[in-house]
């Protein structure tokens, strides 16, 4: 396998990571749009919102270190 083509692993960690982020920045903007508008948001967009960016962001430093890990190795 060539060092350019990153591995099923790398790739679903990337994918997941800006998937959950992004999920949970729509999340951080519900929060905002329900205050605005006097009603509380369910406990779920709290939830999201806490632990969704640092997931995600954990998830695309996985992706670093295993393409970084990668390339060290050829």
């Amino acid at each position: 396998m060539f060092a350019s083509t990153p591995s099923v692993l790398s790739r679903a960690s990337l994918v997941l990571g800006v998937i959950i982020s992004a999920a949970s920045f729509i999340a951080l903007i519900a929060i905002l749009g329900f205050y605005f508008a006097g009603t509380v948001p369910h406990p779920g967009f709290y939830w999201a919102a806490l632990w969704g960016f640092p997931i995600g962001f954990v998830l695309m430093c996985v992706y670093l270190l295993i393409n970084l890990g990668r390339r060290r190795a050829h």
